[in-house]
């Protein structure tokens, strides 16, 4: 099962091809996008990779997931809690061999300040809550997308950081709040990339594309053992670097 994540930044109106050619390099046969706000991007990369899809519409962004496997059924967590202005769009697939994976496709507030980390903590309750079933269960399932958080081990230059960035730290006292990627963990949740490649993982950055010093977009998975996680990336290639602010990531599990 090859999995991608990619925020492809406000719909992603004018580089409908574009994504769609970093998408289909990762091979995947799930896909989560973020920001997914245009219809018409969405319905012509569903196309082209040949997949069927559910949107998750949220306050001020919407996600979805893309997948060549049947879509058992979706539930949009977003309009079903009040006052939550994130997203977290939940589907059922189900893999060719009849296993079904529940994934959650997340979106959670962004910025890099304290206070954004705050808000972003009481989100990932919501997104805990939604899933506590899969965990009581131990059904393995996927939590992927942009979280807007950095992990505890990520390395951050910020000299080459985004000008937000540098100003977030400077007014955090010359730290990035990372709580949100350690709450998961503590939560059992496993950072896929980081257990395939640790140095990969805490030297290379999701975001920006043009200042890549934050990991900020993941795909955490929950009951899978590590050696199932055949491989995991960032896609930092030319045309990554352009067709979104963010690169896309990937994990491939047996």
């Amino acid at each position: 099962m090859r999995v991608v994540s990619y925020n492809i930044l406000d719909g992603g109106e004018g580089r409908a091809d574009p994504l769609g050619e970093v998408i289909e390099a990762g091979r995947p046969d799930i896909v989560g996008l973020v920001e997914a706000d245009d219809i018409t991007v969405i319905e012509r990369n569903a196309k082209r990779l040949k997949m069927d899809f559910v949107v998750g519409k949220c306050t001020n962004h919407s996600v979805a997931l893309l997948t060549k496997w049947t879509i058992v059924e979706s539930v949009n967590h977003a309009l079903l809690t009040q006052g939550f202005e994130a997203c977290l769009l939940e589907a059922t697939i189900r893999d060719p061999n009849g296993v079904d994976w529940p994934i959650g496709v997340v979106h959670l507030h962004a910025r890099a300040g304290e206070y954004d980390e705050q808000i972003r903590e009481g989100q990932l309750q919501t997104v805990l809550r939604a899933f506590a079933r899969h965990r009581e269960l131990k059904s393995p399932h996927l939590l992927i997308g942009d979280f807007n958080s950095n992990a505890p081990s990520q390395h951050i230059d910020l000299p080459n950081a985004h000008p937000r960035t540098r100003d977030a730290a400077e007014a955090n006292g010359g730290h990035i709040p990372r709580r949100v990627v350690e709450k998961l963990l503590a939560a059992g949740y496993v950072d896929t990339l980081h257990t395939y490649d640790p140095h990969l993982a805490d030297r290379t950055g999701s975001f920006t594309t043009q200042h890549p010093q934050q990991r900020i977009d993941y795909i955490f998975a929950y009951g899978v053992s590590h050696d199932r996680i055949v491989s995991a990336w960032i896609e930092q290639d030319r045309l990554a670097k352009f067709a979104s602010d963010h690169f896309p990531i990937g994990v491939e599990l047996k």
